[in-house]
């Protein structure tokens, strides 16, 4: 995974303290809670998952909404991030170039996926102006940057314990019974 812009850090050093609502917002910009929850369906959907929870509905697994999850994903971002981070990192990402990542990354993740990716389709063309891979660029080679793209925040105990409890929800919710 890549990400960001140390253009933003530079741009706004004194950022105002971030809310548990900032976290919420970061989740959904990085569409984290998102590319989670698919990525549990798809297990759940190619019988990954059987062995150890069992078959499940894949109408059901395929109804299960991101939104559920929501929360979880701002509490992992909490866990990792300082409020000022999570402010800063908030701007990059509701920024056009951090719209831009995101999206490329959820195209790239579709594509290596195949057909049967649960991820949605991302509209449009992959349009990145120069300007927008030069933020992409800084933000990820930022300490920020790879602190979010890297092990500290995806292998954090945080969301490892929330990628088990999206598991353990889909398990309960879609086990055959």
């Amino acid at each position: 995974m890549t990400l960001f812009a140390a253009l933003v850090l530079l741009a706004t050093p004194q950022l105002a303290p971030a809310t548990d609502n900032d976290a919420v917002e970061l989740a959904r910009a990085m569409r984290s809670d998102e590319i989670a929850v698919a990525g549990a369906k798809r297990a759940f959907l190619t019988g990954a998952l059987d062995e150890r929870y069992g078959k499940t509905q894949a109408s059901c697994v395929r109804k299960v909404s991101h939104t559920d999850f929501t929360a979880g994903s701002a509490q992992v971002i909490g866990s990792v991030l300082s409020p000022q981070e999570i402010g800063t990192a908030l701007q990059f990402f509701q920024s056009d170039a951090g719209t831009k990542y995101v999206e490329g990354l959820i195209r790239r993740l579709r594509k290596s996926q195949g057909e049967d990716s649960v991820l949605p389709k991302v509209a449009g063309k992959e349009e990145i102006s120069p300007a927008q891979m030069a933020a992409i660029s800084d933000f990820s080679s930022s300490e920020l940057g790879r602190k979010i793209m890297g092990k500290e925040m995806t292998e954090s105990p945080a969301a490892l314990a929330f990628g088990r409890q999206i598991m353990d929800s889909i398990a309960a919710r879609c086990g055959r019974r």
